[in-house]
């Protein structure tokens, strides 16, 4: 995975997946968004740092789906969904996209594993603790 920034669509497979959402057609949107959070969740100790990458993607598209504004200000941000109801977030999906994080955060996740040691370790988990907490506060 090539990271050059902190955001959740700073690396490749963040990029690739925003891709595919942006191909998918509007009615299918919420599904993909869903499905890649559920895989983080129900992999949660064996998640790949793919799975991770388009997980901390999948809920920053939540964050921004509430909030009605960018999550991130990355150029590969799904700023195309803002003025759209494409995916309605409910109660269970902010929730679900927050236990994905969680699972990004664990102690011993490969995200987490990826970035010990690593100068920019710290930064790299403010993002998503911040993303995080964004989201547990944000009410559908």
């Amino acid at each position: 995975m090539a990271t050059w920034q902190f955001g959740p669509f700073d690396n490749d497979d963040a990029v690739e997946w925003c891709g595919a959402l942006e191909d998918s057609a509007p009615d299918q949107r919420v599904d993909l968004v869903r499905h890649t959070l559920e895989a983080a969740v129900i992999t949660e100790p064996a998640l790949s740092p793919e799975g991770a990458a388009q997980a901390i993607a999948a809920a920053a598209t939540v964050l921004q789906s509430l909030t009605g504004t960018p999550s991130s200000d990355s150029a590969y941000a799904p700023r195309f969904l803002i003025g759209r109801d494409d995916v309605q977030v409910t109660p269970s999906l902010r929730d679900l996209a927050t236990r994905a994080l969680d699972t990004v955060l664990a102690d011993g996740s490969t995200w987490r594993l990826r970035w010990a040691d690593h100068v920019e370790e710290e930064e790299a988990l403010s993002v998503i603790e911040e993303l995080r907490i964004s989201l547990a506060a944000e009410t559908p």
